[in-house]
């Protein structure tokens, strides 16, 4: 006897039931070529796949990974895609193990940045924030005398250039990464000198540009830029976080304007889509 409740019938409410189409669940598991991709990410990085040296055959692999050929060759392409993987072609072609570098990772940042329209003004004002910390952590680390010193011989280096506008832009520049790389702390000098670099892409590309236009800053004012930096050089060889941080922030405030006053927005490739070249290393 089949209860009835409301006028519905148990017997009627399963078939009801019954009656509404299956939905598929939701698969959890990424594709073949996914993890493959993931397995040969994880090797890569752990340093079992040393970097430079060349992928294992695809007979090798495929005999260590139970899959298609197009498979393990999508799985290639992710790697690739991913900057951990290049092929190189011809006669000794091969597929070539990459280890991530900071030069990656700034340029994906700075994809990121350019495709979003972000002017160099908003660029200049986050380095004007955080690399003035990379001064502050140099001037409070134990060898800060060393770091000083060692800031100091590239502004004198960078004096013999002052009559080439892209020289002395360039060798500015390497302050400024040295600078980031004296943090000693190593996220820091990463994500930080991410920032940098994209910035000396930008500053790089207005040098030359100023230069062949007859508008790169005036000699006197190039002289001004190395004194701020064996300034800041003497601040970190004495120890002194705070005058360090003072004397970056006010030296990255005066120069940037430069390169940022007259607008624009931050570019990572040139007009013909090719990548410019950044100066992390």
């Amino acid at each position: 006897m089949t209860r009835r409740d409301g006028g519905l019938s148990m017997v009627s409410a399963g078939r009801e039931r019954r009656a509404v189409p299956n939905v598929p669940p939701r698969l959890n598991t990424r594709s073949v070529a996914e993890a493959v991709a993931s397995q040969l990410r994880t090797r890569i990085l752990d340093g079992d796949l040393v970097d430079g040296s060349e992928l294992p055959p695809e007979a090798v692999l495929l005999e260590q990974f139970p899959v298609s050929r197009p498979s393990l060759r999508e799985a290639f392409r992710i790697l690739e895609t991913e900057g951990l993987l290049t092929v190189r072609r011809g006669k000794r072609g091969g597929t070539i193990i990459k280890h991530p570098t900071p030069d990656t990772a700034a340029y994906h940042v700075g994809l990121l940045l350019h495709a979003r329209r972000t002017s160099l003004e908003d660029l200049a004002t986050a380095r004007n924030l955080v690399e003035p910390l990379s001064a502050e952590q140099a001037a409070r680390r134990r060898d800060h005398r060393r770091i000083g010193r060692k800031l100091a011989a590239l502004s004198a280096e960078a004096e013999s250039y002052l009559e080439d506008g892209v020289a002395f832009t360039e060798l500015a520049a390497d302050f400024h990464q040295e600078l980031v790389n004296a943090a000693g702390n190593q996220t820091l000098q990463l994500l930080v000198g991410v920032i940098e670099s994209i910035w000396d892409t930008q500053e790089l590309t207005w040098a030359k540009s100023a230069v062949d236009e007859g508008q790169y800053p005036e000699v006197n004012l190039r002289r001004e830029v190395l004194r701020a930096h064996v300034r800041i050089s003497e601040a970190i060889e004495n120890g002194d976080a705070a005058e360090a941080v003072r004397l970056t922030r006010g030296h990255l405030k005066a120069t940037s304007q430069f390169v940022s006053a007259a607008g624009g927005q931050v570019r990572v490739l040139d007009d013909y889509g090719s990548r410019r070249q950044s100066r992390l290393s």
